[in-house]
């Protein structure tokens, strides 16, 4: 892609809903608080995982995606503890300039949210991460997958938003640019994931039950040869794991072949 990872848009402004036309003064962004990074195509993308959530993927040929209320950071899709003590730049001068006040509903309609939205993750790094191994799986009998920012642009849907996570301090405030912005921050001890974030909105109509186990995830379908570029074993595999990861790939893609991990002791 030709746009620059570091690409800011010039402003916001208040837009009338049924002209699509800008109805009030536009209010500089912040680069500072803007939290949609847009990675180089070339960047390779890497996904750790057990071993039955890799079979999954290439039986089902589909990628799952999490809801984010079930994921460990408490603070998903959610204003930081530095939005009770202060604005960002960027929504002091919006707000000041369309006399905005934050709405006593907004937590709610936040732990909502949570619930409707789907996330995969991916980190971002020139090679294999021990770090990851160890935070993302939970057995040596796992792999990791690697993919390019190009072929997730390419090869899955257009609506699908795809761009890096930014980490922040916990007193950092968090700008509500869009209904999705916030899922694009996290606190600063996350910051070794190198996150990259694909992240479906609902569908027009699409009905939730929170408390159901299918709604606890939504799959993408996938060009499995487009998508999964290496397979890799975990440093500790077992010659029977490595086999299964094998056999599982002779089946569904039998183009790549397994590699051992950088980390795996001769």
């Amino acid at each position: 892609m030709s746009r620059s990872a570091s690409a800011v848009p010039f402003g916001r402004a208040m837009i009338h809903r049924a002209t699509g036309r800008i109805v009030g003064p536009i209010a500089p962004i912040s680069r500072e608080d803007w939290p949609f990074t847009v990675i180089r195509d070339d960047e390779v993308l890497w996904r750790y995982f057990d071993y039955t959530k890799f079979e999954d993927l290439l039986r089902s040929s589909t990628l799952y995606f999490s809801r984010p209320d079930r994921f460990h950071d408490p603070f998903e899709g959610r204003f930081s503890p530095g939005n009770k003590q202060t604005q960002s730049e960027s929504d002091r001068i919006f707000r000041s300039l369309y006399s905005i006040s934050t709405s006593p509903d907004s937590e709610k309609y936040h732990d909502i949210h949570r619930t409707v939205v789907f996330i995969s993750c991916w980190h971002r790094n020139t090679s294999e991460s021990l770090q990851m191994w160890n935070a993302y799986t939970k057995s040596p009998d796992s792999v990791v997958v690697t993919t390019s920012a190009r072929a997730l642009r390419l090869f899955l849907p257009q609506n699908l938003m795809k761009y890096a996570v930014k980490c922040a301090p916990l007193d950092f405030p968090r700008t509500e640019f869009s209904h999705n912005s916030l899922f694009f921050y996290k606190p600063d001890e996350y910051r070794f994931e190198r996150e990259f974030r694909i992240l479906r909105s609902p569908a027009d109509h699409e009905a939730f039950h929170p408390d159901k186990e299918e709604d606890r995830f939504r799959r993408v379908p996938i060009r499995l040869k487009k998508i999964v570029h290496r397979v890799i074993t975990h440093p500790a595999a077992t010659t029977e794991t490595k086999e299964r990861v094998e056999r599982l790939m002779q089946a569904y893609l039998p183009a790549r072949r397994r590699e051992n991990s950088a980390f795996e002791v001769k």
